[in-house]
């Protein structure tokens, strides 16, 4: 009996010291969706809605399930002609403050947009932090 309970115990810390797979839900219906052609205006970055994302351009795709595709630079060259890559990543919503951690061509980036306005066509946010995080 002693070694049941051991095995039960010994099985319970094994589980609980499992790193979880998934993001805590935090997502809004209203931003599950693609969003491309970025445009700059002052602190402002509006994003056009897409069925998706379009090749070898800007753009993000926030999943259902708090998981993200950002697709970006493939490298540090930001000369044209620039090719993109897709990029793995979370991301939380709380308040109209979104919270992104998602890989680079160096290592993971950590955003934090505030979204100022959300339509069915249009996504207006402001950049309220980029952390870039070396891969090395």
């Amino acid at each position: 009996m002693k070694a049941i309970v051991l095995a039960i115990l010994f099985s319970l810390a094994l589980v609980s010291c499992q790193k979880l797979e998934t993001p805590v839900k935090g997502g809004n219906p209203d931003l599950e969706s693609s969003w491309v052609n970025p445009q700059y205006s002052d602190t402002l970055l509006t994003y056009t809605r897409a069925d998706k994302l379009i090749e070898n351009e800007f753009g993000i795709t926030f999943k259902t399930d708090n998981k993200l595709i950002y697709r970006q630079n493939s490298g540090w060259c930001g000369t044209p002609p620039i090719v993109t890559a897709d990029y793995e990543g979370i991301w939380t919503w709380s308040d109209s403050i979104v919270n992104i951690t998602v890989g680079y061509w160096g290592g993971t980036a950590d955003f934090t947009w505030k979204v100022l306005s959300l339509t069915h066509e249009k996504l207006v946010i402001s950049v309220l932090k980029s952390e870039y995080h070396d891969g090395k």
